[in-house]
């Protein structure tokens, strides 16, 4: 019986991960394909990257109401829906609607992956694991959905290709083929939403009893209480942090083509090879954070992010190019053991299970902040070195080490936090019974 429900929540991890690696590239095919979105769209790259502003923001904006929304409908309902939605959605985009139109369609993929998906998927990968597992759950998503992402993208360009051929020029044939593309997404969207709707039900029921435990209160009353535990506050700083150090991946191929003179399609070859470190950083980081400890991991893999990145930064322009590519592919690897690691934090926190939601929407708000915070500080660097594009790369990165440093302390403070917190629960059962005379 034990194996079977392990089996089963397994089963249900997996199909968590699909959902988390199948919504957001369709949202964001512009990783892929932004030179066809322009062309079949007829738009320009201001008028896309203002669409995209706009996604950013509604990010922002949406992860406090995701998580209220997470405690007050079941996660298998918000779940479905968003899939389904996003899936809809896309179904009219492949229509090739007038670019006008577009930004209803943004904002209605912008609250269907995060107002009503994204603290919803974290809590459900939270109620799945148990508390010797939630370095591997959490990891198991972060490194799964980068596996699927990348599988369901080179399905969608060998696709693409089949429509295209040799004929890239021909706006008939781009756009039959990148209507496919989207086809493909939504199917895949549709087709989890369902199998969804059914698989995942025995967990919620577990919840449901649990928070019916809990005192029930106020929204209000339930942010002010998670407020004042002094984990969740590390937790947030941390991610803030962990996040940061992430960023500097969209800056890895620049630096290797402007400092170290590499060409643009070597560059692209070593960013795609960090990208696959991606399930290995998450699936490796969880398997440790379980085995040595989460904040310990945490903290660990933030400070050889750290050294990786100083190193990076004061590397000469002679430096033997097969050394600065280890360095690279390196400091990608330990970023996505901290991506894997970090949200497994959220058990030792302590928050409520009725407040899950909120918890994980509140973190969110504050630790993703460098979605809008880290582009302007960019641009301020970049501006000031003006042509010096390499001194400008090389600050940055020396910046981001900074930040990295501070959250690989916040994550050791957060080890000490529940040691001292475990210290004091073991030794309040001897005082009691001392008491009482025993």
């Amino acid at each position: 019986m034990k194996n079977s429900g392990q089996s089963k929540k397994i089963f249900q991890l997996v199909l968590l991960i699909l959902a988390g690696g199948s919504i957001y590239p369709l949202v964001y095919l512009r990783q892929n394909f932004e030179a066809t979105i322009l062309q079949v769209f007829d738009m320009s790259n201001a008028e896309l990257a203002n669409l995209y502003s706009m996604l950013g923001i509604i990010f922002v904006v949406g992860y406090l109401p995701s998580g209220w929304l997470a405690d007050k409908f079941p996660t298998k309902y918000m779940i479905t829906f968003s899939l389904a939605l996003t899936a809809l959605t896309g179904l009219f985009y492949a229509q090739i609607p007038d670019k006008s139109t577009l930004v209803f369609v943004f904002l209605v993929w912008g609250f269907a992956s995060v107002f009503t998906f994204w603290s919803a998927l974290l809590k459900a990968v939270n109620l799945l694991a148990e508390k010797n597992e939630e370095g591997r759950f959490f990891g198991a998503l972060d490194g799964g959905r980068g596996v699927v992402e990348a599988a369901l993208a080179t399905v969608a360009v060998a696709i693409f290709a089949v429509f295209v051929g040799d004929n890239g020029s021909n706006l008939t044939d781009t756009t039959a083929g990148f209507q496919a593309v989207v086809y493909m997404y939504c199917g895949v969207l549709i087709v989890l939403s369902v199998v969804l709707f059914f698989v995942l039900s025995s967990d919620e029921k577990m919840a449901a009893e649990v928070s019916q435990a809990e005192p029930t209160e106020s929204t209000f009353s339930a942010v002010r209480r998670i407020l004042k535990i002094r984990e969740v506050w590390v937790l947030m700083f941390a991610l803030f942090c962990g996040y940061t150090l992430f960023w500097a991946y969209y800056y890895f191929s620049g630096y290797l083509t402007t400092n170290h003179g590499v060409t643009p399609v070597a560059a692209g070859v070593v960013t795609v090879v960090v990208m696959w470190m991606r399930p290995i950083g998450g699936f490796g980081g969880g398997y440790l954070a379980d085995k040595l400890g989460k904040s310990r991991v945490l903290s660990a893999a933030m400070l050889i992010s750290v050294i990786g990145l100083i190193a990076l930064a004061l590397m000469p322009g002679g430096t033997a190019i097969g050394l600065v590519y280890v360095m690279v592919v390196l400091v990608g690897l330990f970023v996505y053991v901290i991506r894997g690691v970090y949200w497994s934090l959220l058990e030792d926190c302590r928050v409520p299970v009725a407040a899950t939601g909120i918890a994980i929407g509140l973190i969110s708000l504050v630790g993703y902040l460098p979605d809008i915070v880290l582009p302007q500080i960019s641009a301020a660097i970049y501006t000031a070195y003006g042509d010096d594009v390499a001194g400008a790369n090389n600050v940055y990165f020396l910046i981001t080490a900074g930040v990295g440093l501070v959250g690989a302390i916040a994550a050791g403070y957060f080890a000490v936090l529940v040691r001292r917190r475990k210290t004091a629960e073991a030794e309040q059962p001897a005082v009691l019974e001392t008491a009482a005379g025993i």
